[in-house]
């Protein structure tokens, strides 16, 4: 099925061509405009993401899902970050490849594909890995893209949603960055997040705090990103670890000795009657 979206003003349609077995982009077609990428990627606002104590805490947070994404594995992730010049290197996984996307000015995500956040163009269950960092905050519809996760999540795939900590230290620094640069953050508290999720049948398996209690506190080693400190659930940020349960449709293998036991029933010892 194809998904276009096109642009008067801009001059340009792009087609995304949905593969229903992989759920990836095959071709893209531009009208006549060579330089759309330019003006694309002015859309991009990184204002707020970009200053030091944001761009460390995103690093921060991927260097903390090391012991995570040690045991995931399959065929393919998806990583959406807060916008283009976020972070974007996973530490060591088992995934054979990524499609990054980012979020921009206009709410929409940007990458390998441009599509809104509640309308992910990619089959179902198409991923074993699905990040969405500090992405849930900024979307308009937040169960409508948490529906979206997923959908595209494959069933026994790990899903890691980050946020801002709507009651820990960063709330008012926060509050302040946005007025600065005029942008507005949804913060949500991981227990709604939560929520969402398991409506979706994605069951949270643990809620973490990877994040610094102060702005300016020193984030340059990652290292650390694991130990966490008894104030960590008052700090910056929180990491929801979530996994897709299995279809109840799904069949499952019997046992050999059950099935032959089925089969071909016998009595227990003692209990066979004799023939008159």
């Amino acid at each position: 099925m194809d998904a276009h979206y096109s642009s008067g003003a801009a001059g340009f349609r792009l087609a995304l061509c949905r593969d229903a077995a992989s759920g990836f982009t095959r071709g893209a077609e531009f009208a006549h405009n060579p330089d759309w990428i330019v003006r694309a990627a002015k859309m991009i606002d990184s204002s707020f993401h970009a200053t030091d104590p944001v761009h460390g805490l995103l690093a921060r947070e991927l260097a903390a899902t090391a012991a995570i994404l040690g045991g995931v594995y399959g065929n393919f992730g998806l990583i959406v970050r807060p916008h283009v010049d976020a972070p974007a290197q996973l530490p060591a996984h088992l995934l054979g490849s990524a499609v990054h996307l980012a979020v921009d000015t206009r709410r929409c995500l940007r990458g390998a594909v441009v599509c809104e956040p509640v309308q992910l163009p990619f089959a179902a269950d198409s991923f074993m890995l699905v990040v969405a960092q500090h992405v849930m905050e900024q979307v308009e519809d937040e169960a409508g893209f948490a529906a979206e996760l997923a959908r595209v999540l494959a069933p026994e795939g790990i899903a890691l949603v980050f946020g801002f900590n709507p009651f820990g230290t960063w709330r008012s620094w926060v509050m302040r960055q946005q007025q600065r640069y005029r942008t507005h953050l949804h913060l949500q508290s991981a227990h709604a997040v939560r929520g969402m999720l398991a409506r979706e049948c994605v069951d949270t398996l643990q809620v973490r705090f990877p994040g610094l209690l102060w702005p300016g506190a020193k984030s340059g080693s990652t290292a650390g990103a694991e130990r966490a400190s008894p104030l960590a659930r008052w700090g910056s940020s929180w990491m929801l670890v979530a996994r897709k349960r299995r279809s109840t449709l799904t069949p499952l293998r019997v046992r050999a000795a059950a099935r032959d036991a089925a089969i071909q029933p016998r009595l227990a010892a003692g209990a066979h009657r004799e023939c008159a």
